[in-house]
């Protein structure tokens, strides 16, 4: 129960719609926050403005070379304080029932007109200039608690009527966006449905693009060529299920009707029995191997390092045996300090192949060669036969394609030979000039 709660919290962490929903309430919040500033700011606006109107009937007829007692103490109901200060900003007077003079503050009439005025909040005491003809300015300040708690009281008013209207229609702005939401996600939801339907039954269906929103478009159509990867390598995988079973078919076949007729005679043939054993393991252990590589492909390996001129000779001493027993000539000329990129069993893998085909195929001596190219290393094997002519030299890259269809090959060596070269970054072909030739490329790593 613990672990399907959390499960439930983590999706609804993740819901799009709870997303949106906090950040409207964090707008919302933060609007309300800001609107009580301002209205706030207001008040303090609103009472320089009355200290203002105020400060200009008391001073009205004052004039820096009268003494600042002249000024009445109190207005309003309140007490007014007054500093003068020299038209050069040093200080000239101050009431004396004050216990300090207020700091200057020059007039700024302009503040007012601009289209961007930002109003602090005023403590218990406020004061403003008032600009004389001959150049002083005088300050004035009160304690104005009677006017500041009238106008607390009046914007908590209007903002307790405010929420009157802001919270209905912070619900409806919610209901809205729920609504806009559900329509918006609608194509998804029907592109849900659909590529839950996608699979073996149904391999070409793939998610519409056109009605989704611009923003999910490109996740969709990356789940399409995702879908259509692995579309094909599940085509290739049926392709190759197919070819395994044709092709074990026939061996499987010899194999019974042989192990049949010695139940019948009771005089089995060991060596004949032995050959399609070794014919049926060699088919299985290819078809293993080129569906390793196969995956290969799919799935990135580490990068690695061989050293090619060793491998090729130890390849080439290692089958040596089977051409002496055909009186066969392998020939080797390999460069010194090779080295190629991919795993050595990899390698030795394709090379074993290769030459196991030109053992197969070829006729006279194999010849046996690898070179530093200019950024790739080069390997070519060649015989002394005629070769596979050119419109035919592709199609013998294809699993089960043989020269000759009585020939003891499974036809699986060059497709094998051609999956490691290119998983590996490299290339295999039939040279050009020299049909009997084959030619491999790999990604050298000096």
């Amino acid at each position: 129960m613990p672990a399907l709660a959390d499960g439930k919290l983590t999706r609804s962490r993740r819901s799009l719609r709870l997303r949106i929903l906090i950040a409207l309430l964090l707008v919302f919040v933060l609007g309300a926050s800001l609107s009580a500033v301002l209205t706030y700011g207001t008040r303090d606006d609103l009472r320089r403005s009355i200290l203002q109107l105020q400060a200009r009937t008391v001073s009205e007829h004052y004039s820096a070379d009268q003494p600042i007692s002249t000024l009445p103490r109190y207005h309003a109901g309140s007490e007014m304080e007054y500093t003068l200060y020299n038209p050069d900003g040093s200080l000239h007077s101050f009431a004396d029932y004050m216990p300090r003079p207020r700091r200057l503050r020059l007039p700024t009439p302009d503040d007012h007109d601009s289209w961007w005025h930002w109003s602090p909040f005023g403590g218990q005491v406020i004061n403003v200039p008032i600009a004389l003809p001959d150049g002083s300015v005088l300050m004035v300040s009160r304690n104005d608690a009677a006017e500041r708690d009238m106008l607390n009281q009046l914007l908590l008013d209007r903002l307790r009527h405010s929420l009157l209207f802001i919270v209905p229609l912070g619900l409806l702005s919610t209901a809205l966006i729920l609504a806009l939401l559900h329509w918006t996600l609608r194509p998804v939801r029907r592109a849900t449905a659909l590529a839950a339907n996608i699979g073996p039954q149904a391999p070409d269906q793939r998610i519409p693009l056109a009605d989704l929103p611009q923003e999910v478009q490109p996740l969709a159509n990356a789940a399409n060529q995702a879908l259509d990867r692995l579309a094909g390598a599940y085509d290739a995988s049926q392709r190759f299920i197919a070819d395994a079973a044709h092709e074990l078919r026939t061996p499987l076949t010899v194999l019974d009707l042989r192990l049949q007729d010695a139940r019948r005679s009771g005089k089995p043939d060991w060596v004949a029995l032995e050959q399609e054993m070794r014919q049926l393991t060699r088919l299985a252990e290819q078809l293993l191997a080129l569906a390793r590589q196969e995956d290969g492909q799919r799935v990135a390996a580490p990068r690695s390092s061989t050293a090619l001129s060793r491998l090729v000779r130890e390849v080439a001493a290692s089958l040596l045996p089977l051409f002496e027993a055909q009186q066969r000539r392998l020939e080797i000329q390999v460069e010194d300090g090779l080295e190629s990129m991919g795993q050595a069993e990899e390698l030795r893998l394709a090379l074993v192949n290769l030459l196991e085909n030109a053992l197969l195929h070829g006729r006279g001596p194999v010849h046996l060669r690898a070179w530093r190219g200019a950024q790739m290393v080069e390997v070519s094997i060649a015989d002394a036969g005629q070769g596979v002519p050119k419109a035919q030299q592709e199609a013998m890259f294809e699993r089960f394609r043989k020269g000759r269809q009585d020939s003891t090959g499974t036809g699986l060596g060059l497709p094998i030979v051609r999956r490691v070269v290119e998983n590996l970054g490299g290339s295999v072909c039939f040279d050009a000039e020299h049909p009997s030739t084959l030619r491999l490329s790999l990604p050298s790593t000096r």
